[in-house]
């Protein structure tokens, strides 16, 4: 899509009120503002990766593979607006100092009602007016325009942005380094200092045919966590097909797929499919086993490790637990045989 094309698509979202939380995600869709997944203790299981290809998203994933120690890292995203806010997000690392990164990256106290005054200084005009020198053309030629047209309260409660997730500035650093101190300003020195750090338009299935590096891990996060809505996709079989024929073809020896990626509710009932203790008594009753019955048709977590010896999990401290709850979620490996 060419930035004109961009631009247009992007007032068409910002210009329509609210976000649905089932929002296909395409070329032109709306965009996260931070990651929804343990990324901290997720790339810590792939902490020796030298070489390294992650989902793009807002760069998370990317950002703590370079603090871990990677010295290359490639990132892919179908969505060309996704691309545009990371560009804002890094620019953001690269030239505000650290309060003002989370003064205007994260929302101290999120609320469930909220106004418009609430959220003034996430993604703020201020903000926007920092940075916008420093960004690079085809950023600055899709963003400056909705913020010479919107405040940021407007944009951020518009399609153009999914802002159903959290956001909370205690929830971020418990789960992405780059929103504590220390390892920001580490970031923001390797970002400055030229990392080797690229973030391409492409989607998981075209992975094999755009990409001509090969990696020591491959990060996928939670894309397969809707897989049926992937067109080459329709059963589990396709899935493994896919990874162990094509993907794994961009591996290094010994290199290593995370290849899903399961919330509370998938984590459970993967446990107790196989026999794994879990918090038990936080799941229970009519919604339990209506929830159960809707995830098993849907997970790809409990068929991939049932009918391949190539995948392995591992569990990890739950995002869930930032509201109290004792839950855990986990991360499939694949590794070739």
């Amino acid at each position: 899509m060419n930035k004109i094309e961009l631009r247009k698509n992007a007032f068409i979202l910002a210009n329509q009120e609210g976000c649905e939380k089932k929002a296909k995600y395409t070329e032109c869709s709306p965009i996260y503002i931070a990651s929804t997944s343990n990324v901290k203790d997720t790339m810590a299981l792939y902490g020796d990766a030298k070489k390294v290809l992650a989902v793009g998203s807002t760069g998370a994933h990317g950002f703590e593979a370079l603090l871990n120690g990677a010295v290359k890292v490639d990132m892919f995203d179908v969505n060309e607006l996704q691309k545009v806010f990371y560009n804002l997000m890094k620019t953001g690392i690269m030239y505000l100092d650290y309060e003002e990164f989370i003064k205007h990256f994260t929302w101290k106290e999120q609320k469930a009602r909220f106004t418009k005054v609430d959220i003034g200084d996430l993604l703020s005009n201020e903000m926007y007016d920092k940075l916008v020198y420093h960004l690079d053309e085809d950023t600055e030629y899709v963003l400056s325009p909705l913020y010479d047209y919107f405040y940021s309260p407007d944009l951020i409660i518009s399609k153009l942005f999914r802002f159903e997730h959290p956001v909370q500035t205690d929830y971020l650093k418990r789960f992405v380094s780059l929103y504590n101190e220390e390892e920001f300003y580490k970031l923001k020195n390797m970002l400055l200092n030229g990392a080797d750090i690229n973030y391409h338009i492409a989607s998981l299935t075209d992975l094999d045919k755009k990409m001509t590096d090969s990696y020591d891990a491959i990060i996928l996060d939670n894309i397969l966590q809707s897989y049926k809505d992937i067109p080459e996709f329709d059963t589990p079989y396709d899935v493994n097909r896919f990874i162990d024929k094509r993907l794994s073809k961009l591996l290094d020896v010994g290199g290593v797929i995370q290849a899903a990626y399961g919330y509370e509710v998938g984590t459970a009932l993967f446990k107790d499919e196989f026999g794994i203790s879990y918090n038990s008594e936080e799941f229970g009753g009519l919604t339990w086993n209506f929830v159960k019955d809707i995830e098993k048709k849907e997970s790809i977590l409990i068929p991939l490790v049932k009918k391949w010896d190539t995948y392995s999990c591992d569990f990890i401290p739950g995002v869930e637990k930032f509201d109290g709850r004792k839950s855990d979620n986990m991360v499939l490996t694949y590794r070739k045989k």
